[in-house]
């Protein structure tokens, strides 16, 4: 549910300017938000490292769709649902089905897809808000009668793997309030989120089922500060916070996966108030022809074409950076290319697929991911692993997951400034490096495999009786699968 990407610009100018200055229930608890992978340095170059369950990576990444869409509506039996089988994801974003909100043709064709991605591929939906009709309804907005939709319908209140506050307020509502200096767009806000809130925990239909924050994004100016001015605090309607982090700006390693979340971290707490989080946007757009360096209008600090290549890198990358960093889950934007044909809109070119069904390297990367670390959900702790690591390391990142049966996998890739890969002044990919590295364990291991999921599901090397692995860390994921 992106906004008019010129309203981004302008605050993305302010955020540059401010940086100057200063010279993104059962099944989400299970995640333990805000943990990352213990690494213990005990010598030079040596860890011990307690892994992340591998599911624990399934059930943290997301994407967004937009099922009432012409792509999507005109595409589903053909493109949407069995590309979205074949991805192997289990959550996705879309808007409350509330009839109120649809066209009367479109809700009930809307509700039992959502009901059939989840019968028959186990998806789970994050149900956000984000109609006009909640801004021009008081009523609407504060008594939340748009959940009747699920309580109608234990079939579809199934499907629910989250509710979510009003879209990108700051901007959407902000820009609907026409009183002078804009004096209810926060308020509003507010309401819908305690409305939302209040409603999904009055009775037991929504029982278990958490409830995340409105995705407020101008962190940086003064508007997120009015809503977390209204007593009581509005971290009081909610479970989890919710941040829409786009990478963007007007260097190449400012699209770096999680550069904006670290740039703009320290306004988050405002409406943070410590909770957990999670990301429910967050990615890259490949319309060749928008914003482009030279052309009239051009604003260097907004978004910015990359290649399909590069996407698919920093993709290939972008959910373990943010894990690492302590989200909860992970959405990425969006599934399908509204319009590949026009390459002159931004907002049309964001997708893993394009229009036509025919898949970007994006999808590549994240569906061989999850096909290599999907696991069953039993639980098991996992057992810490020592290795020694030497070479090229520096800023390599690594991240160590296991799986029921014992098997590591330890990802490692290139973070900045080695792992830029994209000059988007001059719309060319960097030439690919790599860092050689070596990892020696302290155990061996019966096999050895390395994978490029952005490439190929097959191995690249293979080994057996391992303790030493020489490397050469890629300028995308690389993973590392070790079996006892």
């Amino acid at each position: 549910m992106r906004t008019n990407p010129l309203q981004r610009i302008t605050l993305s100018l302010a955020l540059l300017v401010l940086l100057m200055m200063s010279c993104k229930t059962e099944n989400l608890l299970a995640l333990k938000p805000g943990t990352t992978t213990l690494r213990t340095e005990n010598a030079p170059g040596q860890f011990i490292v307690t892994p992340r369950k591998a599911s624990d990576y399934i059930n943290s990444i997301g994407v967004n769709i937009h099922m009432r869409f012409t792509a999507y509506k005109n595409n589903f039996d053909n493109i949407i649902f069995p590309k979205l089988k074949t991805l192997g994801i289990k959550n996705i974003r879309d808007g409350v089905p509330y009839k109120g909100f649809l066209n009367a043709s479109d809700t009930a064709i809307i509700k039992n897809r959502f009901i059939k991605l989840y019968d028959s591929l186990g998806i789970k939906v994050t149900y956000a808000l984000d109609s006009k009709k909640l801004f021009d309804s008081v009523a609407l907005r504060n008594s939340a009668y748009y959940l009747s939709v699920f309580r109608t319908s234990a079939k579809l209140r199934q499907t629910i793997q989250t509710l979510e506050g009003f879209n990108e307020p700051d901007l959407t509502i902000y820009t609907w309030d026409t009183t002078p200096s804009k004096s209810q767009w926060a308020q509003i806000t507010y309401d819908i989120q305690k409305g939302l809130y209040t409603g999904a925990h009055t009775g037991s239909d929504f029982a278990g089922i958490p409830v995340v924050s409105t995705s407020l994004t101008a962190y940086w100016q003064n508007r997120p500060p009015l809503v977390a001015a209204i007593t009581p605090h509005i971290s009081t309607y909610f479970d989890y916070a919710n941040f829409h982090c786009y990478d963007a700006g007007n260097v190449n390693w400012k699209m770096f996966p999680a550069t904006y979340y670290d740039l703009t971290k320290s306004f988050f707490p405002t409406i943070q108030q410590g909770k957990p989080y999670m990301i429910t946007e967050t990615g890259y757009e490949n319309a060749r022809y928008w914003n482009v360096p030279g052309s009239p209008g051009y604003l260097q600090s907004s978004y910015h074409y990359l290649s399909e290549l590069s996407s698919g890198k920093y993709y290939s990358v972008l959910f373990m950076e943010q894990m690492k960093r302590g989200a909860a889950r992970v959405y990425a934007y969006e599934f399908l290319d509204q319009n590949t044909s026009d390459q002159t809109s931004s907002e049309n070119n964001f997708g893993l697929i394009h229009t036509d069904g025919t898949v970007k390297p994006a999808f590549t990367a994240i569906k061989n991911t999850i096909d290599l670390l999907k696991d069953v959900n039993t639980a098991f702790t996992p057992t810490p692993l020592t290795y020694m690591m030497s070479g090229d390391t520096t800023n390599i990142r690594t991240y160590l997951f296991q799986k029921t049966d014992g098997r590591y996998y330890l990802a490692l890739w290139q973070g900045q400034p080695s792992g830029v890969n994209y000059d988007f002044p001059n719309f060319q990919d960097l030439p690919a490096d790599t860092q050689n590295i070596s990892i020696t364990f302290t155990q061996p291991f019966a096999t050895a495999k390395t994978y490029k999921p952005m490439e190929s599901a097959n191995p690249i090397t293979s080994g057996i009786n391992i303790v030493t692995m020489n490397l050469a860390v890629p300028d995308q994921l690389l993973i590392i699968e070790l079996k006892p």
